[in-house]
């Protein structure tokens, strides 16, 4: 039997059992077995990135006398909130580059293995947050080549990935940059509620290619579904067919049953993904069912997927036969059902417009955040182990 080749993503490190976007939950995550691990970043008022889920402070961290804080992140100059600490294990708010300098040091003990950071850029951010995170990474090591097989950056809008488009500074920097193993960039994944979402992205990934053949393309490489997402036909029939034609990286979150794995591993293994993984609570949950083995084979979906020379309607029928291995459990499909209700209700914003391509980026502009209505709705469902 095969074992998948799943990637195993330690949620805010190891959410599930040490506090999170700590030092110690990503090294508990890394020692689980897991070989990355996914965490938040915002930008202060005076423009210093620190890694936090929420942007406010209230949930996780208090002050040094302990007690309770109510800071918005974006509103607040670093140094107000230095000295704050996280509740019940008082640990300090973290900045990244204080996250930088401990996993380049991790990487340099363990060579071996193939360490990564995936990051959420929380959406409410200024696109210029991207300027300062490429400064972070060369102040702690200068070569910023070094950087790209290492941190995957995600991203919910895209304004994001079209100011790495528009401002010349960033033509300049990464011309600059050149890595030994042939990475030209870093990943850039759309962090997605829905996948009709992530067309967008997708169709940008085309625009690109027409609009700036002579230019360096800050081009979509993944996507990152929650996984009620991926629980549909649609998503089988419409979504997959798309990612595989641009040969795109696929995860999801948030993955912590093992009949989630199973599922998802389905999908990777028989779309034959360049990349594919979980984003999970327990990382050392996942990191053990995957050894465990019992997996299915691979069938010919290699072959049948691999030719760059197929005629488009050969290719539709292949993609549809590739379908038809991949069982979607019912109880799956009903609480997709019932998410997407919940989140209709929640009335998330429309995070990207595809008839704004061309349209020009402010760097510096927040977003509001969501509605109170909306938030209630996301923090119940992430208290229900949704998220």
């Amino acid at each position: 039997m095969t074992k998948p080749e799943c990637v195993v993503v330690g949620h805010r490190g190891f959410k599930g059992k040490y506090t999170e976007n700590t030092l110690h939950g990503f090294e508990q995550c890394f020692d689980a077995g897991a070989t990355s691990f996914e965490t938040d970043v915002w930008t202060t008022k005076d423009g210093v990135l620190v890694i936090s889920h929420d942007v406010n402070t209230k949930r996780v961290f208090c002050d040094e006398n302990g007690n309770e804080t109510d800071y918005n992140i974006l509103e607040t100059n670093f140094e107000q909130l230095r000295p704050l600490r996280t509740i019940g294990s008082g640990e300090p708010l973290m900045t990244f580059q204080d996250l930088l300098r401990w996993f380049f040091a991790r990487v340099k003990q363990t060579s071996a293995s193939p360490y990564k950071i995936m990051l959420d850029v929380k959406n409410a951010n200024p696109p210029h947050l991207l300027r300062i995170l490429f400064d972070d990474m060369l102040a702690v090591h200068d070569d910023l080549a070094w950087w790209f097989p290492r941190v995957q950056i995600g991203l919910w809008n895209l304004r994001f990935v079209k100011y790495l488009n528009q401002d010349e500074h960033f033509q300049t920097l990464f011309r600059l940059a050149h890595h030994p193993g042939g990475y030209t960039g870093f990943d850039i994944f759309h962090i997605s509620l829905s996948w009709q979402d992530s067309m967008v992205f997708l169709a940008y990934n085309e625009y690109l290619d027409v609009s700036q053949q002579k230019r360096i393309k800050f081009k979509t490489t993944g996507v990152s579904l929650i996984h009620v997402s991926t629980w549909s036909t649609d998503f089988l029939e419409k979504f997959m067919p798309a990612v595989k034609k641009q040969d795109l990286k696929l995860y999801t979150w948030t993955i912590n049953r093992v009949s989630q794995l199973r599922y998802f591993c389905a999908i990777g293994q028989t779309w034959v993904l360049p990349e594919y993984g979980i984003i999970t609570d327990y990382p050392d949950t996942m990191v053990d069912a995957l050894a465990q083995g019992g997996w299915p084979k691979e069938s010919e979906n290699s072959a049948l997927l691999s030719s760059s020379q197929m005629e488009t309607s050969k290719l539709d029928s292949d993609f549809a036969a590739v379908n038809s291995r991949i069982t979607i459990p019912r109880s799956f499909m009903i609480f997709a059902w019932i998410v997407k209700v919940s989140m209709y209700f929640a009335k998330p914003a429309q995070l990207s417009d595809k008839s704004s391509f061309e349209s020009r980026v402010v760097p510096h502009e927040k977003l509001c955040s969501k509605p109170k209505l909306g938030n209630k709705i996301f923090a119940l469902l992430q208290a229900w182990g949704i998220f």
